[in-house]
């Protein structure tokens, strides 16, 4: 799948998030390829009206409906039709004992979860939490003109040998080759934002990615 993370650019905001996600669902049934949108908070309940593509939270906080002013709950997550949430993604790291929390806690009301490690000693921990999946990415190449599939195949190998759940590889990812290296490791998907948000023509960032799943 090609998991799309929205994040909170203006290209991917208000009005524009609704363009860019029927943009992902044309793709989608173009060609087949799962598409998954990881969106704002304020995002969630609209894209879902939107479209009929999973809708993902960028990031939910492990607590119960409450007093909690300011979090982002996981039972109104779903309750505005999100099916699964991002967890400690490099802009939003948390501790591993919240790792864990938000797993349990997001299970508990019917999301799915994917997390996402850095190091090979992140995953060891964290696939002992059973994620529904794990996504592997550098920090330093997000964003960037490196792809991590082309600089680090050994441990995306060495991740998705030790892991019992499917992995997601993330970090510099723009092109079908990308996705071709990926599925060739063993991946089942591809993570990334900007190279098509940012994208001149988004729907033809999409495309290319999608290529490489043929």
């Amino acid at each position: 799948m090609i998991v799309l993370s929205l994040k909170t650019y203006k290209e991917s905001s208000g009005d524009e998030v609704i363009k860019l996600a029927r943009i992902a669902e044309k793709v989608n049934q173009d060609t087949g390829v799962p598409i998954w949108l990881c969106a704002q908070a304020f995002d969630i309940y609209r894209l879902v009206q939107a479209v009929k593509l999973p809708i993902w939270a960028q990031h939910l906080d492990p607590i119960d409906p409450d007093r909690h002013s300011g979090w982002l709950s996981p039972y109104s997550a779903r309750q505005v039709g999100a099916v699964g949430a991002v967890i400690n993604h490099a802009e939003h790291t948390v501790p591993l004992g919240t790792i864990d929390t938000t797993i349990n806690k997001c299970r508990q009301y019917g999301l799915k979860t994917l997390v996402i490690a850095d190091t090979i000693d992140l995953v060891k921990q964290v696939i002992e939490l059973q994620p529904d999946y794990l996504a592997f990415e550098r920090p330093d190449l997000i964003g960037g003109k490196v792809a991590m599939v082309d600089v680090e195949a050994d441990h995306i190998k060495q991740v998705i040998d030790l892991s019992p759940v499917p992995v997601i590889v993330g970090a510099g990812i723009r092109t079908g080759d990308n996705v071709k290296k990926t599925l060739s490791l063993g991946g089942v998907g591809v993570i990334l934002a900007s190279a098509v948000v940012k994208a001149a023509d988004q729907e033809a960032a999409l495309r290319e990615l999608a290529s490489g799943f043929k």
